[in-house]
Order: structure tokens, then sequence, then C-alpha cells
């Protein structure tokens, strides 16, 4: 699902890319795919350390034997010059839990595409 940027000057299909390629690496259990789209200055919420909070991710990608998640209705909006705000509808789905959350994902630019340097369930 493409998202629409609000800003003209936003690349939008780059920017959408990267969030294809986070919900794909993340149903597919692609970890290293996965955490490769997180910036290296990735904070993650809640204290966690990033080692701690990639080893939490680790187990919770393995453990189920299917996970499908799709970003439904993705919002772009700008947030700095090389900085931009995802909001949208995650829904998840595994072999034994699914939900829909209402997920924003900062990036940023970086050489080697968008990056998510922020993540939040709002």
């Amino acid at each position: 699902v493409a998202a629409a940027a609000s800003d003209p000057g936003i690349d939008a299909a780059a920017i959408n890319a990267s969030l294809t390629a986070w919900a794909k690496a993340w149903s597919s259990k692609n970890v290293d795919g996965y955490l490769a789209l997180y910036a290296p200055d990735f904070a993650p919420e809640g204290g966690l350390t990033r080692a701690n909070w990639e080893q939490q991710r680790r187990e919770r990608i393995a453990r189920p034997s299917r996970i499908a998640v799709r970003a439904l209705n993705p919002e772009i909006s700008r947030i700095g010059a090389d900085r931009v705000r995802v909001n949208f509808v995650q829904d998840y789905q595994s072999d034994s839990f699914s939900d829909q959350v209402n997920k924003t994902l900062e990036l940023r630019a970086t050489e080697a595409g968008w990056k998510i340097v922020r993540e939040y369930i709002r």
C-alpha cells in the first residue's frame, strides 16, 4: 500500500520501499534484513539498550511459525530536513496472535536509504 506524502518534496517512493522492505523482512522472518532497516542510532522505546532490543526482536520473530505484517493506510509527513514520520495501521498476524495497532516510524535519509530512527505505538 503506497503512502501519500503531504509534502511534494518528500520522496514517497523511496520511503514506501523502506516500509515495504520492513514489513516483508518481518513477515519472512528475515531478522538480519529487518534489523538492517534500523539506523545505527535507533533508540528503542521503554529504556531497552539496542543490544537487548535486538535480542528481543530475534526471539519474537523466531518464535511463531508464521508471521504476516502489513502497513495499512500509511501517511508520510516531514519532521526535519532529512527526517519523516510515517503513521499507519500495523496489521500483525501469526499462528498464535493477531492485532492491529496504530504505529509510527520515524525515518532518516542515509546514504544507504531511509532508516528507522524511532518506532512507537500511538
